[in-house]
């Protein structure tokens, strides 16, 4: 099965090789470490000290990394912290929050020769894998070399546990190798040991991202520094779509259309998932006969009516200025994004059918009335306008969404009591 899978992947690179190469998905730094080939930078930062190795694959895990991230620094200050990803997202949002107390690489290939140049590179002493990032090569090159590996933050959405299922003996003997899955949820813990996990090696810790959506949260100097910048004083309606997929935004802007019918002063900010498609987002944007933006540069004037968000890691600031805030992923058959860092910062959060990415998340959402649910595409722009109508409502979601995230928090702290008796 291993020589089969190996062969797949290796299959499967050579084709999607000159694609990427040609959308230049990574820099050329990037392909070198996919390969285990590291640049003398890392090696130094690196210092011949043993690492804890995170492994994230981009800018969503990353985030949600984040209260683990500087727990781990601190608790353990004598080691490396690598933090792996494989987007130029991840990778600049991770070499950001890291600064000069950890080092970002990007995460090798899942092949045995590139494995092996990266774990004689970083000497791992633990592997931590974040939410569903079970890699059977990197798990069992760790397991080879006697590193022990946890599973954080865990999750196996319904779709991903069908396709499990379809190789469930194999999957059942890899997941015997890992030392801990710390899972999100009581659903998520079920669905692994219908996989073949072990009972005694599954725990229930939270999701790291309640914890995660308050680290993120800008602080007030940041936000009023932001709406200067833009030109806003406060009296404006500031719809924020954080994290759009393709499709979403000539939904939003078809949504942003009908609420300047009636609120001739609103703005509508857009922070795509994927950078590159800005040239794309811009365009559509013009189409509409909208004024555009993009907001790392201050406009020529107050006068613009579309933001595009043309950075990563920026989004919270901006969230900050929302009226009501819109959640990517939510509104197309994709799952959704993280509702969270904006419900954090007390703001009224709409999400559209498809959230099964955070299902519990948005189900706790919901269930204290910190978020609202359209059932269709169609009652975006209903649902906009109603909240923008109504200023008590908006309070109350708010702080509703700060009250459930103060009950929800605590993930990190039982994280890090359950994988210190594998770093001692």
């Amino acid at each position: 099965m291993w020589v089969v899978y190996e062969l797949l992947l290796f299959v499967g690179l050579l084709l999607y090789l000159p694609r990427a190469v040609g959308r230049r998905r990574l820099p050329h730094a990037g392909w070198w470490m996919r390969v285990g080939r590291y640049p003398v930078s890392v090696r130094q930062r690196l210092q011949g000290r043993q690492a804890i190795w995170v492994h994230a694959v981009s800018v969503g895990e990353v985030l949600a990394a984040q209260p683990l991230l500087h727990a781990l620094m601190q608790a353990y200050p004598q080691d490396s912290l690598v933090v792996s990803t494989i987007t130029p997202g991840g990778f600049g949002v991770a070499s950001n929050l890291l600064g000069d107390r950890g080092v970002p690489i990007y995460g090798p290939l899942d092949l045995r020769p590139c494995l092996a140049k990266a774990f004689e590179t970083l000497h791992p002493r633990i592997l931590l894998l974040m939410e569903s990032e079970l890699w059977p090569g990197m798990i069992r090159q760790a397991t080879a070399r006697g590193v022990p590996i946890v599973v954080v933050n865990g999750r196996i959405s319904p779709r991903a546990f069908r396709r499990y299922q379809l190789a469930r003996p194999w999957i059942a003997g890899m997941l015997r190798s890992v030392n801990l899955f710390l899972m999100q949820s009581q659903a998520d813990a079920d669905r692994l040991l219908q996989l073949g996990a072990p009972r005694d090696a599954v725990r229930v810790t939270g999701s790291l991202k309640w914890d995660a959506g308050v680290s993120a949260r800008p602080s007030a100097e940041a936000i009023r520094e932001t709406a200067a910048r833009l030109g806003l004083n406060g009296r404006q309606t500031v719809i924020v779509a954080g994290s759009t997929h393709r499709g979403e935004e000539t939904l939003m802007l078809d949504a942003f259309q009908a609420v300047r019918a009636s609120c001739e002063d609103a703005r509508l900010i857009i922070a795509p998932r994927h950078l590159e498609r800005l040239d794309e987002i811009e365009h559509e944007v013009r189409r509409a006969g909208f004024k555009v933006t993009r907001v790392s540069d201050p406009p020529q004037s107050a006068a613009w009516e579309v933001g595009l968000i043309d950075r990563f890691g920026e989004l919270p600031r901006y969230y900050g200025l929302a009226t009501v805030v819109c959640i990517g992923g939510s509104f197309i058959p994709h799952g959704g994004q993280n509702p969270l860092e904006a419900a954090s910062l007390g703001k009224p959060v709409l999400f559209g059918p498809s959230m099964h990415n955070f299902l519990e998340t948005a189900q706790q959402l919901l269930q204290h009335q910190a978020a609202w649910q359209v059932s269709k595409r169609e009652d975006l722009a209903p649902a906009l306008q109603a909240l923008i109508a109504d200023p008590a409502k908006r309070e109350r979601m708010g702080r509703n969404a700060q009250d459930t995230i103060a009950r929800c928090q605590g993930a990190t702290q039982r994280t890090l009591d359950l994988i210190d008796p594998l770093l001692q």
